[in-house]
């Protein structure tokens, strides 16, 4: 197998640590993206030594992500790996359920800072790069759009949808290359950011991130097949 390349964003968090270590155990190598430097270094923990692939971890805000920042990112990458086969925006910001009033004017700013124009900065400096690679690979996280475009959910509702958008904008841009734009609904999934929102579930009966990093990894690895723009993996699961 031909020795990829893979950025991955929110990889200290539950799925973005579990699809980095599915990959790099798998040959790829994984640049794991993330501001918490402590979680990224607990995800390394979870990778074995004797993987075929290199984790590289790469502590970095995206409240603060600029284009010089970003640059220097691409940069690192290019020097360090010689280019670049899938980006999977992972990161996330949310804070809680409120009502669009009560919400904080920076804390509004930040969700659309992270889960959207940092996405958006990260992906058109990379898609030059996942040109150049033998079916490139460009994939973003989503929600249940009908559920979060309801009460309470805020800005981080508002920044999925113009999320979809922009997946959409893309997929049709990319149309020409062979470049594949994907926007994936994981459902739902034991993680930090759910029990933010769920105080009073069970993380223990919530399924494991490990379900959508294999689907996701092997989708990555061309092992199966996603011909639609828009993935949904809990009615993929259904069927």
């Amino acid at each position: 197998m031909p020795e990829k390349t893979a950025l991955i964003t929110g990889a200290a968090g539950s799925l973005g640590s579990e699809l980095s270590r599915q990959l790099a155990q798998r040959g790829w190598n994984v640049v794991m993206l993330d501001k918490d430097r402590r979680g990224l270094e607990r995800a390394w923990d979870t990778i074995a030594e004797d993987v075929a692939g290199v984790p590289a971890l790469y502590p970095l805000d995206l409240a603060a992500l600029d284009p010089e920042m970003c640059e220097t990112l691409f940069g690192t990458i290019e020097q360090e790996f010689k280019g670049l086969d899938a980006v999977v925006h992972a990161a996330a910001h949310f804070e809680n359920l409120a009502p669009v009033e009560h919400v904080p004017p920076q804390d509004w700013l930040m969700h659309l800072q992270v889960n959207l124009n940092a996405p958006w900065l990260i992906s058109a400096m990379a898609l030059p790069f996942l040109r150049q690679s033998q079916g490139g690979k460009l994939l973003f996280l989503l929600e249940d759009l009908e559920k979060v475009e309801g009460a309470l959910w805020g800005a981080y509702g508002v920044s999925k949808h113009a999320v979809r958008t922009l997946v959409n904008q893309l997929a049709l841009e990319c149309r020409s290359s062979q470049v594949e734009v994907r926007g994936v609904n994981p459902g739902p999934m034991r993680s930090a950011i759910r029990a933010k929102a769920y105080h009073a579930e069970n993380p223990a009966h919530m399924t494991p991130p490990e379900f959508s990093a294999t689907r996701i990894a092997a989708y990555l690895e061309g092992r199966v097949q996603w011909p639609d723009v828009f993935v949904d993996l809990v009615k993929q699961n259904e069927t």
